[in-house]
């Protein structure tokens, strides 16, 4: 709870961004409600959601304070408002079961109302999309709110609800009880986002519904095909979502159906997934498991490749030798991949082989067209330095880079 010069500073600051972002909902009104929800569009309903619906629900709360101080008999003497804080003066004879329940009630109103926001807009079908994903998005960012961050910073600062509701020498058995369910509430959230709402917000955000059933329902009728896993996982990826492709890929993993080289070849995308998101480890022991599957030593275009990426993952987490041991596997066309040419080349400069690695750099440079980030990057290192940053003067100044990305060698 926020008092005197500070509240007023943090109402004043908050204020301008919520005006600043009523203003641009209003002169963006009609495309931003209209059916094609791009991504500036969901950027702004994010920004609705994190500055017009908490002053809302801010409210509720302090009127939650109200309504338990008159249920029980208590005076209200001030009532303080103040867009994302508040507070509620209470008089009377009141015990510490009655204070208890005036100030879980507000919480229990505050909470409860971004619950009801993020379920209406999770089971709203026939709500339009943005209204549905400032509800969900703005629901839960309350309800995290009420039972995450609220009780740290009170807790922490010695004042406020939860100081009062976690009273253990005041109320035991109530703050007892209160632990137990908070608990309980926290688990049940976790569940619920990771069972359905993150996946309805994707649907929501990208409108694939269609898509992503069809595919769902693929998987369900043919268990042992990893096909339509692989398929949706590729999905949920293009469209931004790393963590649902990875949990998608992971999940057909574990089916004990898939097996022989329909499993290699769900094991080789995870393994290329990792790379991506510069998982190194999980990338070389999803190549691992994918040569575990085909036989390890086999000579076809999937052990190859499974090979291929086992010894990227290595290059990448500073293992030149086992990089090397991975690389001696691989026949052409694979071994002569630019991507692999360039980390075989900097793993056998790592072994102290700069006659074989400065071969490797050139043939990627030889490979590559003038311009390309991998041919940059092996010339970088031929002449023992980085590539100077890309050009962004088509960017934004926050965005723009001050040195050269990494190589792009995501997994082949």
């Amino acid at each position: 709870m926020l008092l005197g010069d500070d509240a007023r500073a943090v109402d004043l600051i908050f204020g301008l961004a919520l005006l600043a972002t009523l203003v641009m909902l209003v002169r963006r009104w009609r495309p931003f409600w209209d059916d094609d929800f791009t991504a500036d569009e969901r950027r702004l309903a994010t920004q609705a959601a994190i500055f017009v619906v908490p002053p809302l629900v801010v409210l509720v709360h302090e009127l939650g304070h109200v309504v338990g101080a008159r249920m029980v008999g208590g005076q209200v003497l001030d009532f303080h408002y103040g867009l994302i804080e508040g507070a509620v003066t209470v008089a009377g004879r009141l015990t510490p079961a009655e204070h208890w329940f005036i100030a879980i009630l507000g919480n229990v109103a505050g909470g409860l109302l971004g619950l009801v926001m993020a379920v209406v807009g999770s089971w709203g079908r026939r709500l339009r999309r943005p209204l549905r994903h400032i509800l969900i998005v703005g629901g839960l960012i309350e309800v995290g709110f009420h039972l995450v961050l609220y009780p740290m910073l009170s807790l922490s600062a010695g004042a406020g609800d939860w100081e009062r509701i976690y009273d253990f020498e005041a109320t035991p058995g109530l703050s007892t009880v209160t632990a137990i369910g908070h608990v309980a509430a926290l688990a049940a959230l976790w569940t619920w986002w990771r069972s359905s709402v993150r996946r309805i917000l994707f649907n929501v955000d990208h409108g694939l519904d269609a898509e992503v059933a069809r595919l769902q329902a693929a998987i369900a009728a043919s268990p042992e095909d990893p096909g339509p896993a692989i398929e949706l996982a590729v999905l949920y990826g293009r469209n931004g979502d790393m963590s649902l492709a990875r949990e998608t890929l992971e999940e057909a993993a574990r089916n004990p159906l898939v097996t022989g080289a329909r499993a290699a070849r769900l094991h080789l995308v995870r393994a290329r997934l990792a790379m991506v998101e510069d998982r190194w480890n999980q990338a070389y022991m999803a190549a691992r498991e994918g040569l575990a599957a085909v036989g390890g030593d086999g000579a076809d275009e999937l052990a190859q490749r499974l090979w291929a990426n086992a010894g990227l993952a290595l290059s990448s987490m500073d293992r030149p030798q086992e990089a090397l041991a991975a690389f001696a596997h691989l026949r052409p066309p694979v071994a002569e991949d630019p991507r692999v040419l360039y980390a075989r080349g900097l793993a056998r400069l790592a072994g102290g082989d700069r006659a074989g690695g400065e071969s490797d750099l050139r043939s990627v440079v030889g490979w590559r067209p003038e311009g390309d980030l991998l041919r940059q990057w092996a010339e970088a290192q031929l002449e023992g330095r980085e590539p100077a940053p890309p050009d962004d003067s088509d960017r934004p100044n926050y965005a723009r880079r001050t040195k050269a990305p990494p190589a792009p060698i995501a997994g082949v």
